[in-house]
């Protein structure tokens, strides 16, 4: 058995000690968290935590516990000292105002000073309207520049346009000059009209579109899945398309329409549009993918168009025009493809009423947001609006405005009406449809070509009499009904108002603007490459004219420099050696060299060599090791001196020498 160690222990706390205590302390942590969530439930007071102090064997507590008591006493006197003087300050300055002015003056002082706060607040409405008149007439020019190369290219690119209208007035909607330049660049480019939003007019009143535009065109109904999730929005299938009656959505009953429309929102007459294109893309023999492009005006709900039929929010979607700002491509499937385009100042906007009816400009953007209220005072009975925003009678667009305020809590200072601002809520009921209006489609004379060619052969290409015979059941037998009320009325049912008037468009006026750009700017731009011709031609000839005067200094320093006695001459030699290869290639009898055409120095004579400056196109070094030994055999043979030519390649071609006058 070990003996114990007679040393002193180990002061050291043991891991066993120490994991209890860390678990004691967070147990308790645990408690008092617990406590405290129990108080802040039942509404007790939070227990204070008391204030340890300082530990009794602190050193020089006393002395501390002394001079914390005399701070704190003089941090006290101090904040009491500070609020007698602020309180004696306002009690002097309020007696002297009362002596100075009395009563009447003080009135005044606040009559002036409410007066400079409303005339600054005038300042600052007419400059922010300012602003935004400016922003939106420096915009206006490069919007519509922008839109049109952008519209361009969508019917440069598609195969089917589908124009998007409004259910609620389509022909304010519908741009008949946008159909004219869709026919006059390509005949063959097929038109579909798509009557949007038709959840949004009673049931009679869309059947009676429908048969008003297909006497010209195919047109489809159409409502937009107003689902909120990023994908899987429901679509309402065609009867026999498959065993549920919605795609993505509930099935669908022999329900009323306003359960069917309440129940997600979902969309209705994609499979009519999409069985319209596979028609088309069969009959006419496309064995590749069709190109569609989807055009229309502002915020008629293209985009919204676009991620029904994809099942996703593939394009950004808003409550407001100009959202859009490219063209976007989005693939639906191997056999179609989708082209979004901006709707932006796609009708003039000389008439910003009007202009604001159909949603083509923001409603922040408008100069006078009154104007257009007057407007739909015209269209809209005035028992509807009262039943609608529940507001007392009125007989001026004024005094509309002021209840609407009222009743919506659109008060400036001083508890005025805000008129602008009420107005802006009335345009915004206008275009969301909380205001259930419609338009009746107008009669057509009775010409006789209802039955047209035009009809019977889009009918044959897009196979329509058998898509349209499906589309009562599964579309218009789920929209409300004239006697229903309208969907977010309120209550309110529907009401007829007047068309805001057929669309113009700026689409001429854009391609005159276009070519006569292009005019200025052909002519301009070839004078400009014509000016650089010539510029760099003038500084080519400069260079080699530089160039000629460098060589002739070059020749002419050359010349005095080879012409010395001794001096050899590589240019003169190079030449000659060229010469007689020349001469021998072509089978000719080489002549030897005229005495002195090629010296050598180191022989105690030679002769001189007329050098013209002319210098060889080879690049290469002269070989002082030959030039050496051929003086040496030269010496050698002569004794005296001797003239020796030859000839040869330099870089390894060859060399021939000839030599005369070697005599013993």
């Amino acid at each position: 058995m070990p003996k114990k160690s007679t040393k002193s222990k180990s002061k050291r706390m043991t891991l066993k000690q120490k994991y209890k205590i860390l678990r004691k302390v967070k147990e308790h942590h645990r408690k008092v968290r617990k406590e405290e969530r129990k108080a802040s439930k039942s509404g007790k007071k939070k227990k204070a935590v008391k204030d340890p102090g300082l530990p009794s064997q602190w050193p020089y507590k006393e002395e501390l516990v002394k001079e914390f008591a005399f701070l704190r006493a003089k941090a006290l006197a101090d904040e009491k000292r500070k609020k007698d003087e602020r309180k004696l300050s306002r009690q002097a300055a309020d007696a002297a105002a009362m002596d100075a002015d009395g009563e009447p003056g003080q009135l005044m002082a606040l009559a002036k000073l409410q007066a400079q706060a409303a005339g600054k607040l005038a300042d600052f409405d007419s400059r922010k309207r300012a602003r935004l008149t400016e922003e939106f007439t420096s915009d206006a020019d490069n919007s519509r520049k922008a839109f049109y190369k952008e519209f361009k290219r969508v019917v440069e690119a598609s195969d089917v346009i589908i124009q998007v209208l409004d259910a609620r007035d389509p022909l304010a909607c519908r741009c008949p000059d946008v159909e004219r330049y869709i026919r006059s660049t390509n005949p063959n480019k097929k038109i579909i009209l798509l009557l949007n939003k038709m959840d949004l007019v009673p049931r009679e009143v869309g059947e009676r579109w429908l048969k008003y535009f297909r006497e010209e065109l195919p047109t489809v109904a159409f409502k937009c899945s107003t689902q909120q999730q990023g994908s899987g929005l429901g679509q309402r299938r065609m009867p026999g398309a498959g065993k549920g009656g919605l795609k993505g959505g509930p099935a669908a009953g022999g329900g009323g329409a306003g359960a069917d429309l309440g129940a997600g929102g979902v969309c209705l007459g994609a499979d009519t549009l999409l069985q319209l294109l596979k028609n088309y893309t069969r009959n006419a023999g496309i064995k590749t993918s069709i190109t569609v492009g989807v055009v229309g005006l502002p915020n008629v709900g293209k985009s919204s168009l676009i991620n029904s039929l994809k099942r996703q929010r593939v394009a950004q979607v808003g409550n407001t025009p100009g959202v859009t700002k490219s063209v976007q491509e989005v693939v639906l499937d191997k056999h179609i493809k989708l082209l979004d385009s901006p709707g932006v100042v796609f009708a003039n906007a000389e008439n910003d009423a009007a202009a604001a009816l159909r949603n083509a400009i923001k409603v922040e953007k408008l100069s006078d947001p009154i104007a257009p209220v007057a407007e739909i005072l015209k269209r809209v009975p005035p028992k509807t609006l009262m039943m609608l925003y529940k507001i007392q009678t009125f007989s001026t667009t004024e005094e509309f405005l002021h209840l609407i305020a009222l009743a919506r809590g659109k008060l400036r200072r001083g508890g005025t009406p805000d008129a602008p601002a009420a107005a802006k809520i009335v345009l915004q009921d206008w275009n969301d449809g909380r205001i259930p209006y419609f338009t009746s489609p107008p009669e057509r004379p009775k010409t006789g070509l209802e039955d047209a060619q035009v009809v019977a052969s889009y009918s044959a290409e897009f196979n329509a009499d058998e898509v349209f015979a499906n589309e009562k059941s599964a579309v218009i037998a789920h929209l409300p009904s004239m006697d229903d009320d309208a969907p977010g009325g309120g209550g309110v049912g529907f009401f007829e108002a007047p068309t805001a008037g057929a669309t113009g468009t700026t689409l001429e006026a854009l391609a005159a603007m276009e070519e006569d750009e292009e005019e200025e700017a052909g002519p301009t731009g070839m004078e400009d490459d014509e000016d650089d011709m010539l510029v760099a031609a003038a500084a080519a000839l400069k260079r080699r004219e530089a160039a000629k005067a460098a060589g002739a200094a070059g020749g002419a320093q050359n010349t005095a420099l080879y012409n010395e006695e001794g001096q050899y001459n590589p240019h003169a030699a190079r030449a000659e050696r060229k010469k007689a290869k020349k001469a021998r290639l072509s089978g000719e009898d080489v002549a030897p060299g005229p005495p002195g055409s090629k010296a050598k120095a180191g022989s105690g004579s030679g002769s001189k060599h007329a050098y013209d400056g002319s210098d060889s196109d080879e690049d290469g070094d002269f070989d002082f090791d030959k030039m050496n030994e051929e003086e040496g055999l030269g010496a050698a043979g002569s004794g005296s001196g001797s003239e020796e030519e030859g000839s040869g390649s330099e870089g390894g071609e060859g060399e021939e020498g000839s030599s005369e006058g070697m005599d013993d």
